[in-house]
């Protein structure tokens, strides 16, 4: 019989136990997080186009030199910790993320069109950023991630909080700006958090292998 491996993590310490759900914590966090970093360069990039000039090269320069740095980060240190999960509660966990993330692309495309119609263009960022905190407020929920909470109310009072006090080019760069931020910052964490899981997966395999693990009966 093989001896259970005990270990302690960084926050939060969920993601190291064992269940299909942390398996999903860690998978939202790298697979999740690569595409919070690939739309925090669109949303960098869309006010460094607004801004426009040699302010906006600079910003576009920085942004893209912030971008690449967190995936070279990612792709370094985050291999091998998010397998995808077997079984039938990870089955069911994978439907519940697939059809979230799936309403919430639906709504990203459906509340540009009724804001350009109600006659509210420079709305479209805004109504953009805010439909991606329902689905952080719902993943935390799901698989518990807590540094999604604080983050997804953000984005939904951020948006709205910037369309009453900004109009125009204003509010699309700051709304720009920000939104692209708070996702590369979130995905950053993230794989920060599976960086600090690698050493204890990787003495999991050798203990799992290492014939002292074994005890007769």
């Amino acid at each position: 019989m093989a001896t259970p491996l005990i270990t302690v993590t960084p926050e939060p310490a969920a993601i190291n136990a064992a269940g299909p759900a942390a398996a999903w914590s860690r998978r939202v966090r790298r697979i999740g997080g690569f595409i919070q970093a690939a739309f925090a360069a669109f949303w960098l990039t869309r006010p460094s186009l607004a801004i426009g000039g040699r302010t906006g090269d600079v910003l576009i320069a920085v942004s893209a030199v912030a971008v690449i740095g967190v995936f070279s980060y990612a792709i370094k240190v985050t291999a091998g910790t998010a397998p995808r999960p077997a079984g039938p509660e990870a089955r069911r966990i994978e439907r519940l993320v697939t059809a979230a993330t799936v309403i919430e692309l639906v709504a990203a495309f459906v509340l540009p069109v009724i804001v350009i119609a109600a006659g509210r263009s420079d709305w479209v960022l805004p109504s953009i950023v805010i439909t991606i905190g329902p689905l952080l407020l719902y993943l935390d929920h799901l698989v518990h991630i807590p540094r999604y909470r604080p983050v997804g109310w953000a984005l939904i009072a951020g948006p709205v909080i910037l369309v009453a006090t900004m109009s125009g080019t204003a509010l699309a760069v700051t709304t720009g700006i920000a939104a692209g931020l708070v996702l590369l910052g979130t995905a950053a964490a993230g794989f920060h958090d599976l960086a600090g899981l690698r050493p204890a997966l990787r003495a999991g395999s050798g203990s799992a292998r290492r014939p002292d693990d074994h005890v007769s009966g």
